[in-house]
C-alpha cells in the first residue's frame, strides 16, 4: 500500500502493507488459495487467531462438559449394566479430557499447541460417544448417534478448530463409527447406511461453515492490520502537521508559537521548584544591509547558518532555541544563572562571528555579527513571563545602541533593569 510523505507529496511502496492488502483482495475474490497467507503474515495470523478464539474456545468446552454431564441424567433409563458403562466413558473418560483441555487454554506459553490439544479432547468425546453406540442395548443403535452429529457440529463451528484439524477429526471419528456399526454390532444395514450420509452431509456442511468462519476472521485480520497501518499514517501525519505548526521552515528551529508554548510550560516549572529562567534574545547586525545588498537568497542562508549555531550552544535537555521574528533568535534556558546564561550568549556571539560571513555593508565589522540581551528571573506570584521578555529586549535594544556585536545583561526588578555590558573577548 502506498503511503504518503508530508514532505515531498512523493508515494513510497511499503511492501508489506502491498502483501496485505493484496492479500486483502484475494480474500474478496474467494478461493481455496485464501487460506494460506504469505509466510510472514501467516504467522501473525496464526497469533491473532489464537487471541480471537480463545474465549469461545473455551465456552465451547464449557458448554460440552455441562451437557456431557447432563446427558447423564439419560443414561438412568438404561439397565444398571448398561448405564454403569455408560457413565464409565461419559464421567471417567470424556468430561475428564473436556477439564485437561479446558485446563491447558490457560497456558498461554504453549498455545502454539492449542489446535492438536483441542483435537485430541475431540477426538476423545466422539470415540467416547462411538463407544456408547457400541454399549446402546438397543437393536437399531441409534440411541446415542445423535450426540454424534452434535459434536461435528461443535468441532466444525463452536470450537473455532482450523479446518485441516476439524476434517482429520471428522474422518477419525467417521471411521471409527463405521468399524462399529459394521464390525462391532449387529446394527440394522439400512439404519448405518441412513446413519452414515448423514455424518458425511454433517461433514460437508460443517467445513463450508468453518471456512466461511475463517475466511471472515482473515478478513478482519487484514482489516485489523491496514486499519492499524491507517491510524499510523494519520497519527504521522498529525505529528508532521504539528511539527510544521511549531516550527520555522527556514531554519527548522521552533517557530514565535513553539517559544510561547515552551515559555509557558518552562515558567511554570521553575515557579513550581523556584529555579531561576533565562532568556537570550539574538539578533544579526545590519541584517537589512546584508539583504538589501547579497539579495535574499544570500539573507535567507545567512539566517540558516546563523540559526545553526544558536542552536549549536542550546545543548541541554531543558534548552530551547527559536526564531523568534525575522533575523531576531531567542534561546530559553530553564534553570540557568545569570552567569551561565551570559557565557552562552557570548559563545554565541563568538559562534557566528566565526562563521566569517562577509558583510562590507556592517557598520561594526566585515563578517556577519550578533548583538544579544540576556535577562533571568525566579517566577514568583508578583511576576510575569512578559517581565523576562522585556528585560531580555531592552538588554538587547541597549547592545544594539552601544555599538553592537556584544552582549547586555539584564537584571529585572519591579523597580528598574539594571544593564550590563559583557565585553566582546
Amino acid at each position: 500500500m502506498p503511503k504518503v510523505n508530508m514532505d515531498t507529496g512523493i508515494q513510497v511502496d511499503d511492501p508489506e502493507m502491498d502483501t496485505v492488502a493484496k492479500a486483502n483482495e484475494a480474500l474478496k475474490r474467494g478461493g481455496l488459495k485464501v487460506h494460506r497467507f504469505p509466510e510472514a503474515l501467516e504467522s501473525a495470523f496464526k497469533e491473532y487467531f489464537f487471541t480471537n478464539t480463545l474465549k469461545h474456545v473455551r465456552v465451547a468446552l464449557l458448554t460440552g462438559l455441562f451437557l456431557f454431564v447432563l446427558f447423564g441424567l439419560v443414561d438412568m433409563q438404561l439397565l444398571p449394566v448398561d448405564r454403569d458403562r455408560m457413565w464409565f466413558l461419559r464421567y471417567a473418560v470424556v468430561c475428564p479430557a473436556i477439564v485437561a483441555g479446558l485446563a491447558f487454554t490457560y497456558f498461554y506459553k504453549l498455545r502454539r499447541f492449542m489446535q492438536p490439544v483441542i483435537w485430541l479432547v475431540m477426538l476423545t468425546g466422539s470415540l467416547g460417544i462411538v463407544g456408547m453406540v457400541y454399549f446402546d442395548p438397543t437393536p437399531a443403535k441409534n440411541y446415542y448417534y445423535s450426540g454424534i452429529l452434535l459434536l461435528i457440529m461443535g468441532a466444525f463451528n463452536f470450537v473455532s478448530l482450523r479446518l485441516y484439524y476439524a476434517i482429520t477429526w471428522a474422518i477419525a471419528t467417521l471411521l471409527a463409527y463405521e468399524l462399529v456399526a459394521n464390525f462391532a454390532t449387529s446394527a440394522d444395514a439400512n439404519s448405518i447406511v441412513q446413519n452414515t450420509f448423514t455424518i458425511i452431509a454433517t461433514i460437508i456442511i460443517g467445513s463450508f461453515s468453518n471456512c466461511l468462519m475463517e475466511n471472515y476472521l482473515r478478513r478482519d485480520f487484514l482489516n485489523s492490520i491496514l486499519l492499524e497501518n491507517e491510524n499510523r499514517q494519520l497519527q504521522r501525519a498529525s505529528e508532521e502537521l504539528r511539527h510544521l505548526s511549531i516550527s520555522d521552515a527556514l531554519t527548522t528551529l521552533g517557530n514565535r508559537r513553539h517559544f510561547d508554548l515552551m515559555l509557558d510550560q518552562e515558567w511554570m516549572r521553575s515557579m513550581r521548584s523556584a529555579t531561576p529562567i533565562s532568556l537570550i534574545l539574538v539578533d544579526i547586525d545590519y541584517f537589512k544591509n546584508f539583504n538589501d545588498n547579497y539579495g535574499h537568497q544570500a539573507g535567507d542562508e545567512c539566517i540558516r547558518l546563523v540559526a545553526q549555531k544558536v542552536r549549536g550552544v542550546a545543548k541541554r535537555v531543558g534548552d530551547t532555541s527559536a526564531r523568534y521574528g525575522g533575523e531576531e533568535f531567542a534561546l530559553l534556558l530553564s534553570g540557568a544563572e545569570l552567569a551561565d546564561a551570559a557565557a552562552i550568549a557570548e559563545a554565541c556571539r563568538a559562534s557566528v562571528e566565526s562563521l566569517n560571513i562577509p558583510h562590507e555593508h556592517s557598520m561594526v565589522s566585515e563578517v556577519v555579527t550578533v548583538s544579544a540581551g540576556v535577562a533571568t528571573m525566579v517566577p514568583d506570584g508578583d511576576t510575569s513571563r512578559k517581565a523576562l521578555v522585556e528585560s531580555a529586549d531592552k538588554a538587547l535594544y541597549r547592545a544594539k545602541a552601544e555599538g553592537r556585536n556584544r552582549v547586555v545583561l539584564g537584571s529585572p526588578s519591579r523597580q528598574s533593569i539594571q544593564l550590563t555590558v559583557v565585553a566582546r573577548s
